[in-house]
């Protein structure tokens, strides 16, 4: 299958879970309220101070600094709110991610209940995959700030213009953020094989995974990097229409908020874009069929199947 015909047959799928996406969407909802609540009260006392119209009119950091002796502790439980949140955000995003990939997987529609037992299901070996993906890209950061990193900077120091010396530094970068990468793809067919494959061992579905994607490297890169793109355009897109409103009436206000949500759904969709394109591809290349789930009472478009030949 090519990339491109793995991404329609993603693309049907994702139509036909489409439920997926409203779930998702109140379940960021529900998030940015509760984050929200703890600034509340803060924001209510910055409001009352100076700190308020130097935010829009112009920012000084002594007015913060006042600020900040006045009420440092808001806003270190402010901080440590934003910590333990981020922790919580961590998680419910692992969780979350079992009943994704397990709900593409399905050849029926999938129920809200059957949606929240399979990311149950396949919490712990999830979580035990997002270890070893840290694990790994730890080893990668590591070992480029062992070896590379002196190397870069005896390039930048033999340049002979800032602009020779940057180009080293980005290409570095670049370089790093695309091993990086990579490695995230591998472990996104992990999790696929977690699921379609039933395995139990993450160490062994990751190393699974890595052969898979290297025999088939320029047809998964591709399919991956197509996805990535399309993330890029639409972040691009999101920032060059929000700067054109502004907060000084209530319909610019109104119609900023529609787009924000018009942008969130658009991102819930290609986080399922990256599983289901990925999983079609993966399906039809070593002719395994998604687990059926047994509550639902649909098949998957017949257009989908064609599309996906094996699946």
């Amino acid at each position: 299958m090519s990339p491109w015909i793995a991404f329609k047959d993603g693309t049907a799928r994702i139509w036909f879970h489409k439920r997926l996406i409203v779930w998702l969407y109140l379940a960021n909802l529900v998030f940015a309220a509760v984050l929200l609540f703890p600034l509340r009260k803060l924001v209510s006392e910055i409001s009352r101070t100076d700190l308020a119209d130097e935010f829009v009119s112009g920012f000084q950091i002594d007015l913060f600094v006042d600020f900040w002796a006045q009420h440092s502790s808001a806003l270190k439980s402010l901080a440590f709110s934003a910590v333990g949140l981020g922790i919580l955000y961590l998680f419910i995003n692992i969780f979350l991610t079992g009943g994704i990939v397990a709900s593409l997987a399905a050849e029926r529609r999938v129920s809200l209940r059957r949606f929240f037992y399979s990311a149950s299901r396949y919490f712990w070996r999830y979580l035990r995959l997002f270890v070893l993906l840290a694990v790994v890209v730890g080893l990668v950061l590591a070992g480029y700030k062992l070896w590379l990193d002196g190397l870069v900077d005896n390039l930048r120091k033999d340049s002979t213009t800032d602009v020779a010396s940057f180009l080293w530094r980005a290409l570095a970068v670049t370089f790093v953020l695309v091993f990086v990468s990579l490695i995230i793809m591998v472990f996104d067919y992990a999790k696929i094989r977690t699921v379609v494959d039933g395995r139990r061992s993450v160490i062994v579905a990751a190393c699974v995974a890595f052969g898979f994607s290297f025999r088939r490297f320029l047809r998964t890169v591709t399919l991956f990097y197509f996805n990535l793109v399309i993330v890029g355009i639409l972040f691009a897109i999101y920032l060059i229409v929000e700067n054109q409103f502004s907060n000084a009436t209530t319909t610019s206000m109104v119609s900023l908020f529609v787009v924000q949500q018009i942008f969130i759904v658009s991102r819930i969709w290609m986080r399922l874009s990256f599983f289901a394109t990925q999983m079609a591809f993966y399906c039809a290349a070593t002719e395994v069929l998604p687990s059926p789930s047994p509550t639902e009472t649909e098949p998957v478009p017949q257009a989908s199947n064609e599309a996906g030949a094996n699946i």
